[in-house]
């Protein structure tokens, strides 16, 4: 689901997932998805990150660095729709990214203990496993820009 998470951001329907999460926190006294919309919400702002360091476009440049903060801090639609959709290929390498960070956190059976805020202050609904959590995002985030960085994102002319 780490993969598909930001299709679903493009959809709008990504509101859904709170009924998810509650479900979940309610029955386990944690909720498991939401460790996997963090992943993908930290490789969609890496790969815009990777458009933002790798182009020359001043332009390009001062849209993507932003949103690419943006999305590290939960709110991925300025990079999605402003930066990653425009290269589809960045968007898949941000999906990409987002999928193995996503199996990363199932294999730490990673949970948050309330649901909300995702990406870099994710991590304060997972202090009972802080390592695990930047290990997950790390990956994320690693694979994501290496991969938009590399493949993903050709400048323009």
């Amino acid at each position: 689901m780490g993969g598909l998470y930001s299709t679903t951001v493009v959809a709008g329907i990504h509101h859904m997932y709170t009924v998810i999460d509650l479900g979940q926190i309610s029955q386990y006294g944690l909720t498991y998805w939401l460790p996997l919309a963090s992943a993908a919400n930290m490789a969609q702002g890496a790969a815009c990150l990777a458009v933002g360091i790798k182009t020359k476009n001043a332009k390009t440049k001062s849209l993507a660095l932003p949103a690419a903060l943006s999305a590290m801090l939960g709110i991925t639609e300025p990079a999605i729709f402003g930066v990653n959709l425009r290269y589809v290929r960045v968007f898949v390498c941000g999906a990409i990214g987002g999928a193995c960070g996503a199996m990363a956190a199932s294999l730490f059976h990673l949970g948050a203990t309330a649901t909300g805020v995702t990406g870099i202050f994710g991590i304060l609904l997972h202090l009972h496993a802080p390592i695990q959590y930047i290990i997950s995002m790390a990956i994320a985030a690693a694979v994501a820009f290496i991969l938009s960085y590399l493949f993903g994102y050709k400048d323009e002319q």
